[in-house]
């Protein structure tokens, strides 16, 4: 019977870590709260988690495994402009803030604190939106759809420019002190984006 219940006290101790380190942070979140708030003793957290920097990475690694950004991204962009496949790859980006706030927390409290977890949180959420950006400008540039350009540079730098926006949600209105949603951000530099992509007609 014990046995039945070690994947669902695993998934337990995920759950509520991954609330506690949005919440707090990786520094600000210490193992004897989540084992408090799970009910537990830290000893069977430990029964499970190496450690409490394995446990942050595997938190990661959960949210990784429930959106499936890289089979998400996975589908055909024929007929498709340049212009339209970033707009798809930003709308799922923020639609992704839009469902997990969670996640989105975790990645802004990364950024602040340096913590740990730092390359399994490039790893697991980023690089696959990267690896899908890149491929499609790399294929779109040996067909001559768009100039020249580093696949690799240029898709970190789109990614980056998202994600920022995904992270910002609600931050601009404080800054402006006008209401400018992310998308509308979005919206903006995507057409500048993709002009500067596009391979001029001779």
């Amino acid at each position: 019977m014990a046995r039945a219940r070690v994947p669902h006290r695993r998934d337990q101790i995920l759950a509520e870590a991954s609330r506690l380190f949005a919440a707090g942070g990786f520094n600000g979140t210490a193992i004897r709260l989540i084992a408090k708030t799970c009910g537990i003793t830290e000893a069977a957290i430990y029964r499970h988690f190496d450690n409490k920097v394995h446990l942050y990475e595997e938190v990661i690694r959960s949210k990784a495994t429930q959106h499936d950004i890289a089979g998400q991204l996975a589908r055909p962009t024929d007929g498709q402009d340049i212009e339209q496949v970033l707009g798809d790859l930003a709308e799922y980006v923020l639609d992704l803030a839009r469902r997990d706030p969670e996640l989105m927390q975790l990645m802004l409290n990364n950024s602040r604190e340096n913590d740990p977890a730092t390359t399994v949180l490039f790893q697991e959420i980023r690089l696959p939106l990267i690896d899908y950006l890149t491929g499609e400008i790399k294929n779109r540039v040996a067909s001559g759809e768009l100039r020249t350009v580093d696949p690799v540079i240029t898709a970190r730098c789109f990614v980056g420019m998202v994600v920022d926006c995904a992270l910002s949600i609600g931050v601009w209105e404080i800054i402006n002190r006008q209401s400018i949603k992310s998308s509308t951000v979005i919206r903006n530099n995507i057409p500048i984006f993709a002009r500067g992509l596009i391979q001029p007609v001779v």
